[in-house]
């Protein structure tokens, strides 16, 4: 059935509900790259913390086992992937402590015409992005993100469709 003839479609019922996170195309183009993959999940998952709500850094502290038990990685995997990013400088550590984890300021890719290589940056230094100016002083945002992240596991971890078994 068309969209034209199906009366109880709205115009606008495509658009996201729920905050959403847009990612912009020369940030993508970078993590598309990335080999290992799972050092892209880590970037992303530290990029929603960060700019999903219109921020350069994460406001919350994350700790490195609840990034890797966020994301389905092992321990090794996700410290090697920060490990690089800050090598490269995508991260920048803000703030750490002991018990609860480390502050991040994620900075965006950028690529050089003139060196043909990618390097990274702040966001006030690139025209693709544009942070919010209303600064945000609650976590409320966050932790709810890291919630989300949170069940998104714990219904993979229910194996709902492994019992699923064609008909003859």
């Amino acid at each position: 059935m068309s969209q034209q003839k199906d009366t109880n479609l709205h115009i606008f019922e495509y658009r996201p509900v729920r905050p959403f996170l847009q990612i912009p195309e020369k940030v993508l183009m970078y993590i598309l790259q990335l080999t290992p993959s799972s050092f892209a999940k880590v970037y992303l998952y530290l990029y929603n913390l960060s700019y999903g709500v219109g921020l350069d850094y994460t406001i919350t502290h994350t700790s490195v086992r609840k990034i890797a038990d966020n994301l389905n990685l092992s321990v090794g995997r996700t410290q090697n992937a920060i490990t690089y990013f800050k090598k490269i400088g995508a991260l920048e550590k803000i703030e750490s402590r002991a018990v609860i984890g480390t502050k991040f300021k994620v900075n965006v890719p950028e690529y050089s015409s003139s060196t043909g290589s990618w390097y990274f940056t702040t966001p006030d230094k690139v025209r693709y992005l544009m942070m919010k100016e209303k600064l945000l002083t609650s976590e409320k945002i966050v932790t709810s993100k890291i919630k989300r992240y949170n069940y998104v596991k714990k219904s993979r971890d229910k194996e709902l469709f492994d019992d699923f078994r064609e008909q003859d």
